[in-house]
């Protein structure tokens, strides 16, 4: 099957399942950029330097392009800013409270990794298999302010 969704329709379908993070404000499409907007103020566990940072600079913007999708796992570019200010040298701070979100949602560890290089990657197939199993994405891109995937059911 083939599946076109705008970014903003798959965050109202998570918070509809109550499988949104809420930390997320909002969710567009821009060509093959994924805008989010994000409020830190809603992370409960936050590391010392990212609550001082908070305090500075709650709300976070990031453009978000699909880098690749091999194997079941999409890899995320991430530039990031706050307060106008680049901020994506500092994700790596923020994978303890991904983590703790991901678990929060009942998924599997490590289905969500933050890289070094300002990217994070997401095995999509375990989370689909977690979440709805017997769907597996064979192919997936971001065009036309819309993610495609291609994918079949058992």
């Amino acid at each position: 099957m083939h599946i076109r969704i705008a970014p903003e329709e798959v965050l109202s379908l998570a918070r509809i399942a109550k499988q949104a993070p809420p930390v997320i404000s909002s969710v567009v499409g821009d060509g093959d950029v994924i805008r989010v907007v994000a409020d830190l103020r809603r992370v409960e566990a936050l590391p010392g330097p990212l609550k001082l940072a908070v305090k500075i600079a709650p709300i976070v913007r990031a453009d978000v392009k699909l880098a690749s999708f091999e194997r079941g796992v999409a890899t995320l570019a991430v530039e990031v800013n706050a307060a106008g200010l680049p901020a994506h040298r500092l994700l790596s701070l923020a994978a303890a409270p991904i983590e703790h979100e991901v678990a929060k949602q009942g998924l599997p560890p490590g289905v969500v990794d933050v890289q070094p290089d300002a990217r994070i990657a997401v095995d999509v197939e375990r989370l689909l298999e977690a979440k709805f199993p017997g769907v597996t994405v064979t192919g997936a891109k971001v065009a036309g302010s819309q993610i495609v995937l291609d994918a079949s059911v058992a």
